[in-house]
């Protein structure tokens, strides 16, 4: 059985996501027909590029968060398995698109975090919803709160990680979990995602837009 592998491709920022490197990755995740890996080299995801926040325009984070949600969701809707095999870093945005996935396999040395408080804005893209979901409430909260970084081990004690392995163990377990009933199940599972990750991004870009000193509305 084939599956199709959609790759991050900013390595020399540890796969951060700026609008362009968004569109790239989820037109590649929106062409695929089969099971989906999605991975990065040498780090899973850092998370949005920290430099492009200070310097895009109202409009340009208008249509990243729409993109960046919509990702998430189809995600959650695909009606394949997508795994997401992680090394180096899985951070914020990055840490999202991997939670969003269906399992996710790791390296021992890959650091996680949800990173969202430590820029001083508001959980987004489904983090809120799939972390508790996860993990249980109190845990998530602390995750959120803190924003700390933790190890694969820790991922792996919390129920984020499904194993560790490598990108063919990745491949294997997409896979593995294919059948006619995934689609079925991950819309029960997800069925009141989509209003609550529309709220998520309705507060998330208020706290970037007063971070940035932009009018609201």
């Amino acid at each position: 059985m084939a599956v199709d592998v959609v790759t991050f491709s900013r390595p020399e920022k540890h796969n951060a996501l700026n609008l362009d490197h968004l569109k790239e990755v989820y037109k590649r995740f929106r062409s695929c027909e089969n099971p989906v890996v999605i991975y990065g080299e040498p780090s899973f995801c850092s998370g949005i590029d920290v430099d492009y926040v200070g310097v895009a325009g109202k409009d340009e984070i208008l249509e990243f968060a729409e993109l960046a949600n919509n990702f998430i969701l189809d995600i959650c809707r695909y009606p394949k398995p997508v795994v997401a095999f992680v090394k180096g870093y899985a951070l914020g945005a990055g840490f999202s698109i991997a939670l969003a996935c269906d399992a996710i396999i790791a390296e021992e040395s890959a650091v996680f975090s949800t990173g969202f408080a430590k820029l001083g804005i508001a959980p987004d893209m489904g983090v809120s919803y799939l972390l508790p979901r996860a993990v249980g409430l109190k845990r998530a909260l602390k995750l959120l709160f803190s924003a700390e970084r933790f190890d694969a081990r820790k991922a792996l004690e919390l129920g984020i990680v499904s194993e560790f392995g490598t990108l063919e163990d990745a491949k294997r377990m997409a896979e593995e979990l294919n059948g006619p009933s995934v689609r079925y199940i991950k819309e029960l599972v997800y069925r009141d995602m989509a209003e609550h990750v529309e709220h998520e991004k309705e507060l998330a870009l208020r706290s970037i837009m007063e971070l940035r000193g932009f009018e609201q509305g």
